[in-house]
């Protein structure tokens, strides 16, 4: 029974609120390979694309988790459902993630394929650095109630590391495409961190 009301959940929100998302999660998959070259790279070269890239991901699927709630008329109906308004946002968030695990493992077959120096600390490095831009996205967006300022927020952390890289220190998305590979344990807790603060900001203050 509870199943089948998170297949319908899934199947509702796909179909009508995140289907864009999804397709414009794989055109950045899509347009990677075509900006960036991926044959026979070295680590740090391959690097490149799979933090600089394709961690765009993220910015554009996470900070939509509460975007069908904007409309209040939306949030009426979730709320008299029987599953909790935030257990519907924390399915959306597990399926984001998990879409974005399957694109850039996928994408990190393909540099395999084109004979470049892919590895598991790539794959890792490169998801944490999605995590870390979706989820400033995602806190900001769960603060404003606004899923404008959640893209604005990611936007402006992505730029910011292109300017600041000194100043941001661990918390620098680009690190391995300088030869840096043991910060990004930091990312994840910056994740960790600004998911469950905007979890629990629509819990204690937004939702009370």
């Amino acid at each position: 029974m509870a199943s089948g009301c998170l297949a319908k959940i899934v199947s509702s929100d796909t179909r009508h609120n995140f289907l864009l998302h999804y397709l414009a999660a794989i055109g950045v998959l899509l347009l990677t390979p075509v900006i960036f070259g991926v044959s026979r790279l070295d680590e740090v070269l391959a690097a490149q694309p799979l933090e600089i890239f394709l961690p765009l991901m993220g910015a554009i699927l996470l900070p939509a988790v509460f975007m069908p709630e904007q409309n209040e008329s939306i949030r009426d109906v979730v709320r008299s459902k029987k599953t909790a308004y935030l257990g519907v946002c924390f399915l959306r968030l597990i399926i984001s993630v998990f879409i974005i695990t399957l694109l850039t493992g996928a994408f990190m077959l393909y540099m395999k394929n084109m004979d470049c120096r892919v590895s598991l600390r790539l794959f890792a490095g490169s998801f944490a650095t999605a995590l870390a831009l979706g989820s400033a996205g995602f806190f900001a967006s769960a603060l404003s109630d606004n899923v404008i300022v959640g893209y604005m927020t990611s936007i402006i952390y992505y730029i910011a590391n292109f300017g600041l890289k000194d100043k941001l220190k661990v918390f620098y998305l680009f690190s391995m495409s300088a030869g840096k590979f043991g910060d990004k344990h930091w990312l994840y807790i910056l994740a960790a961190v600004l998911v469950a603060a905007g979890f629990a900001y629509r819990k204690f203050v937004k939702e009370r």
